[in-house]
This record gives C-alpha cells, sequence and structure tokens, in this order.
C-alpha cells in the first residue's frame, strides 16, 4: 500500500514540475509552453538542395488553418466593433443636433420675446 502511495506523490509532483514556468508565460501574454507556437512550427523540417519547396505537412497545415480561423474570427469581431462605433457616434451626433436646434429655437423664441417688449416700451 505504501508504494501506492508513493508513486501517486511522484506522479503528481512530476506533474508539476512539468508546468513549470506556464504561469509565468501566461501572465506575460505568451503560449503556456514554448514549443506550441514559433518557427518550429511555422518552418519546415527540412530544405531541398536545390531550393525546391518542402511539402506542407499535417501539422503545418492544421496550425495554418487555425491561424486562418483566428484571424478570421478577430476581423468579424473587428467588424462588428466598428459597425456598432459607427452606431453610436451617429446617435450621439443626431442628439447633439437635436440639442443645438433645441438651443437655436428658445433663442430665436427669447429674442421675438425681447423684441415684442422692447417695441412696447418704445411706443
Amino acid at each position: 500500500m505504501n508504494i501506492i502511495k508513493r508513486s501517486i506523490a511522484l506522479q503528481s509532483s512530476v506533474r508539476q514540475l512539468t508546468r513549470a514556468g506556464e504561469s509565468y508565460r501566461l501572465a506575460k501574454g505568451v503560449a503556456r509552453s514554448g514549443n506550441e507556437d514559433g518557427p518550429l512550427h511555422d518552418l519546415p523540417d527540412f530544405h531541398f538542395a536545390d531550393g525546391r519547396p518542402t511539402p506542407v505537412t499535417e501539422k503545418q497545415q492544421k496550425w495554418m488553418k487555425t491561424r486562418e480561423n483566428q484571424q478570421n474570427i478577430l476581423n468579424r469581431i473587428k467588424a462588428e466593433v466598428e459597425a456598432e462605433r459607427q452606431v453610436v457616434i451617429d446617435q450621439i451626433q443626431s442628439q447633439q443636433e437635436k440639442i443645438v436646434q433645441s438651443i437655436t429655437k428658445r433663442k430665436e423664441k427669447k429674442k421675438k420675446e425681447n423684441d415684442l417688449f422692447s417695441t412696447e416700451k418704445k411706443e
């Protein structure tokens, strides 16, 4: 029984050791492990001496498709935000126009009242 407890304790400590630095990398805004992204995933594993392009592996295709999907999602979100931003700007401008119109109407009304009362005093 003691052997089983030791193996479980050893497995949990090994699991923690393999995740060393993960929280630091996540706090810095990079991938959780050092090998998830970068040139090892992007670049081919070898090259031909005569300059022919290397075939793209399935893993590389998967990464390219994943990045393309992420970019598409970000572009859609950005377009939605921009459209919503424009709607809000239009609403603000219409409110400002209404305020300006009401102010000018009040000023005109006040001016008419002042003109009316000022003419009565003159007579």
